[in-house]
């Protein structure tokens, strides 16, 4: 566990206010400079790099400099919309018409034609907060399995592969290992430009250490014009070198055979299985140079320590879930993980996907990485939200894509969407169009009015931006930050987490969905620890998030140990 000594947050009317950035997955602490504009509204003036944050030491790329612009975008919705039928203009209705009217379409529906007509489509951006409370509304209240998020589009196949390999969908490692590491194996990912704030980091490391930099891409990105070796590999071929990377360590002596034995299975099975990648054979299949694949394997074997980091180019495959697994396997084999410098690293597209998956917001998950499909997790969940035993359903719905194909046949006929934008961001647009127009029932939940979305729905409601409202946000490397409400929502928006439960409120679930604010949300998913995983939240709470960002494992009253560079 980590904990990063902060400064005072600042006031909270003007002045300066400490939160995290809410574009991507580093998740940078950002402070912003508060103001009053000439309606008496706060507003964000402008945004710096926050010294003090562990994730990047007051850096920060384009767009996390230039939030107060996104702040200040025009066409912010102040109140909710209504369709009275399709086709007509949408028209303004205060917000309480509208999750009343929300909550009552919703149970019809649900009353009508049970559980599995009704669906929710939820994000990577939403707080943590409010992924819960969608994860609890739909598996343990409405009973649906109907419950996706944008991402399943990204990192799914990570966290599957995490599951699978390490048994828990967790990062081992943390940004520190940057400073630590001798040498990097980045693969499917152009950090230059997606994650410029660690890319960074990595090639501090590279300056100052001599560390060895191997990139995997089919194309020359910025990030491999950096490299010591660049591995032009052939689309769609990167099991094959994964596998014949193993191959090279186990020939060349340079596994960990006593790291083998004690932490690892099945072991015993793998040198008939790497028969079939020798580096010849690899050659052809990736169309990389034999020479450079040996040196690529002879640089991972001589390092002491060693990161590898990875994102789309290997989870958004058809067999994205293995190209986690053979890439872990390096590391298992060389006993390169769970040591500073060294682990297998996922790099996180959104700013709280990690924190979505801790959530369970995505096929059989529950709150503390938990699953549908393990008995004692469904008991434990339950309790947790007062239900009788036996109401959580143990059939899984197969993911986003098969989700639009049912709405489009008409088997869903309801689907409220979150704080993302299905018809611009998944694959087959047009059946995600034919889903949106044939359900009885769409629902949008956005800050801005026109999106391609919104355009299909029937109710829209306001929500807020993640400067407007209180939440947490985790980032990649499990890194806790409390998001500030810092300036004011434009006319009657809300925060997801508050319309999430205020319609469940008016569904007929108030007994479990009365908050009061978005902590009271926190103190009782932090309930969900897990102990079998790792998931650890009972150390954290408001209060000491308002002190700076603490990454978990986070036991109660665990020791602090400053990490601010």
């Amino acid at each position: 566990m980590r904990e990063a000594a902060a400064p005072a947050a600042g006031d909270a009317a003007t002045g300066s206010v400490r939160t995290v950035c809410s574009y991507c997955g580093v998740g940078c602490g950002i402070v912003l400079d508060i103001a009053r504009g000439a309606d008496g509204r706060r507003t964000v003036a402008k945004a710096v790099g926050d010294k003090q944050h562990p994730a990047n030491a007051g850096r920060l790329c384009t767009k996390g400099a230039t939030h107060a612009d996104l702040l200040a975008a025009p066409g912010r919705l102040g109140t909710a919309l209504v369709r009275e039928e399709r086709g007509a203009e949408p028209t303004a209705v205060a917000v309480d018409a509208a999750i009343t009217r929300t909550a009552q379409r919703l149970r019809a529906v649900l009353d009508a034609h049970g559980p599995d007509a009704l669906s929710l489509y939820v994000s990577g951006q939403m707080s943590l907060e409010a992924q819960y409370l969608a994860n609890k509304l739909a598996k343990g209240f409405l009973r649906t399995n109907q419950i996706e998020s944008n991402s399943r589009l990204c990192m799914a196949s990570a966290g599957t592969g995490y599951k699978l390999s390490l048994g828990a969908d967790g990062p081992p490692g943390s940004y520190e290992d940057f400073e630590r590491a001798d040498a990097f194996f980045v693969i499917g990912s152009n950090m230059a430009d997606c994650h410029p704030i660690l890319f960074l980091r990595m090639m501090d490391r590279v300056k100052s250490a001599g560390a060895k930099l191997i990139v995997v891409d089919p194309r020359r990105s910025a990030t491999a014009d950096k490299a010591d070796l660049f591995l032009q590999i052939r689309p769609g071929t990167d099991l094959a070198l994964l596998n014949g990377l193993l191959h090279l360590l186990v020939e060349g002596g340079r596994t960990d055979p006593a790291f083998i034995a004690e932490h690892t299975e099945g072991w015993e099975d793998m040198p008939a299985f790497l028969r079939d990648y020798p580096p010849a054979t690899v050659a052809e299949i990736t169309g990389i140079p034999e020479a450079d694949i040996r040196l690529a394997a002879r640089w991972i074997g001589e390092a002491d320590e060693w990161m590898s980091c990875w994102t789309m180019g290997l989870n958004q495959s058809t067999h994205g879930t293995w190209n986690t697994n053979a890439l872990v396997n390096l590391h298992l084999a060389t006993g390169a993980i769970c040591r500073p410098g060294s682990g297998p690293f996922s790099l996180t597209g959104q700013p709280n996907a990690m924190g979505g998956r801790e959530m369970g917001y995505m096929g059989p998950g529950l709150p503390g990485q938990r699953s549908v499909l393990v008995d004692g997790d469904r008991r434990f969940t339950e309790e947790l939200w007062g239900l009788p035993e036996g109401t959580l359903r143990t059939d899984v719905g197969r993911g986003t894509v098969e989700m639009f194909e049912k709405m489009a046949a008409g088997e869903i006929r309801a689907c409220w969407i979150i704080c993302t934008n299905p018809v611009a961001s998944v694959a087959n647009r047009s059946t995600v169009i034919k889903a949106l127009e044939t359900a009885e029932l769409v629902i949008t939940q956005d800050v801005f009015a026109e999106t391609e979305t919104n355009a299909y729905a029937d109710i829209v409601l306001p929500a807020t931006l993640w400067a407007e409202a209180d939440g947490v946000m985790v980032n990649s490397e499990r890194n806790l930050t409390l998001v500030r409400g810092a300036v004011d929502p434009p006319g009657q928006a809300l925060p997801d987490w508050q319309l999430i439960a205020r319609v469940a409120c008016e569904m007929g679930f108030a007994e479990a969905f009365t908050y009061h604010s978005s902590e009271e949300v926190f103190e009782e998913l932090r309930r969900a620890w897990n102990p079998t995983t790792g998931w650890d939240l009972r150390g954290v709470s408001y209060e000491r998030l308002r002190g700076g960002p603490v990454q978990w494992p986070a036991a109660p009253g665990g020791a602090v140990r400053i990490a601010v560079r």
